[in-house]
């Protein structure tokens, strides 16, 4: 059944969007019938002094060009146009102020699953959000319905979904460190996405 009047979250800084982002997208879609999915980029500066990170225009244009053939995906800035240190929380509350009955579905990795209780307030967040789990590293399987119980065990609100899909072993900084090398990139990252960092010269060392 799709979710009506719902939206679902994926995260990051995307520097940059690589093929395990998607995966984890269309196993949101095809798995729980998810239809309303938004990529947010957050607003990072640690690139600002290194010329080996994409800013915030290239990002979003990567994030669009990755996206544009689902239309079940959309992006949206509002991290990056707020500034500064943004916060998980922070996001939720602006969408729950627009949409309060809105019921929101949030993606991360496994590795994430493992500190989500770390995040700036967890029980809060843990209250207004289902989040929706993949397999990432070390956090298999099994490992994560074992955090999903202990999770439970400490919040009766929680809600945590497990994504049915294989560990995509890809990570953006594994991408960017690639291309510097001049090593192939090709099967990581979309197409699209791909000719747009050989077209602007984007990842590698001066």
């Amino acid at each position: 059944m799709i979710k009506e009047n719902s939206i679902t979250i994926l995260g990051g800084s995307f520097n940059p969007i690589h093929n395990g982002h998607l995966e984890m997208a269309i196993s949101a879609h095809k798995e729980y019938n998810l239809d309303n999915i938004i990529f947010i980029p957050n607003k990072s500066t640690y690139y600002k002094d290194n010329d080996t990170f994409a800013g915030d225009d290239d990002r979003l244009e990567m994030i669009r060009l990755a996206t544009e053939d689902y239309s079940y995906m959309s992006i949206s800035d509002m991290e990056i146009r707020r500034g500064g240190i943004t916060h998980t929380i922070d996001t939720i509350r602006e969408f729950k102020k627009m949409s309060p009955e809105r019921k929101i579905y949030f993606i991360i990795g496994g590795d994430s699953l493992e500190w989500i209780e770390k995040w700036v307030e967890a029980d809060e967040l843990l209250k207004l959000v289902t989040f929706l789990t993949a397999v990432r590293g070390k956090t298999d399987m099994r490992r994560s319905k074992e955090i999903i119980r202990d999770i439970y065990s400490r919040h009766d609100d929680a809600e945590i979904l497990m994504l049915n899909m294989k560990d995509y072993p890809v990570s953006s900084s594994e991408i960017r460190d690639r291309i510097s090398q001049g090593k192939d990139i090709n099967g990581l990252v979309p197409d699209k996405v791909a000719a747009y960092i050989m077209s602007n010269n984007l990842y590698r060392r001066l």
